[in-house]
């Protein structure tokens, strides 16, 4: 049961653009330094963890695209094989 919540969190979260993520992240992370450790805040520090946690994947996806089209516009690495 839980998984499927952790799941469809996910999901909701991976249709939200940059800018959406950015405003949420701010939200959550106003709501975690103004709060006293509450209910209200434990749901602060997770929501800004999981937002935080979809930028971190964007940004490594965004690097490992970069690093996959450098390596197609180079000439590909040939070894001297004696024979």
């Amino acid at each position: 049961m839980i998984t499927e919540a952790i799941e469809s969190i996910a999901d909701k979260l991976l249709a939200v653009d940059d800018a959406e993520l950015k405003k949420l992240l701010h939200h959550f992370k106003n709501r975690m330094y103004q709060g006293e450790p509450t209910r209200s805040w434990e749901r602060a520090v997770l929501g800004y963890f999981l937002v935080n946690g979809i930028r971190v994947k964007n940004a490594l996806k965004r690097g490992k695209l970069q690093r996959q089209k450098l390596r197609s516009h180079s000439p590909p690495s040939l070894k001297l094989v004696k024979a």
